[in-house]
C-alpha cells in the first residue's frame, strides 16, 4: 500500500517532498500549538494549587498565631544551624 504522498519514481525528487514537508510542517506546528496548549493549562494548575496553599496558611495563621509563630522560629533555627555546618565544612582548617 503506497501512501498517495510519497514520491513515485517517474516524478522528480523535489515535486514529491513538497507535499511531504508540507505535512511534516502543518504536524511540528500543531505538536506546538498543543504543547502550548499544555503548558498554559499546567501554569494555571499551579497557580490555582499557589493560591490556595496561601489562603490555607493565612487562615492558620490567623486561628493559630502563636504555634505559627513557634514553627517559624523553630524553622529559622532549623536552617540558621544548617547553614552554619555548611559553612564549616567548607571552611579550611
Amino acid at each position: 500500500m503506497l501512501m498517495s504522498n510519497t514520491p513515485q519514481p517517474t516524478e522528480p525528487l523535489s515535486d514529491g517532498l513538497l507535499p511531504l514537508m508540507t505535512e511534516a510542517a502543518e504536524q511540528a506546528d500543531a505538536l506546538m500549538h498543543r504543547g502550548g496548549e499544555a503548558l498554559r493549562h499546567t501554569g494555571q494548575n499551579l497557580q490555582q494549587r499557589a493560591t490556595h496553599a496561601r489562603e490555607v496558611a493565612s487562615d492558620y495563621v490567623r486561628n493559630e498565631p502563636f504555634k505559627s509563630l513557634l514553627m517559624a522560629a523553630a524553622t529559622g533555627a532549623v536552617l540558621m544551624g544548617l547553614a552554619s555546618l555548611l559553612s564549616r565544612s567548607h571552611t579550611p582548617r
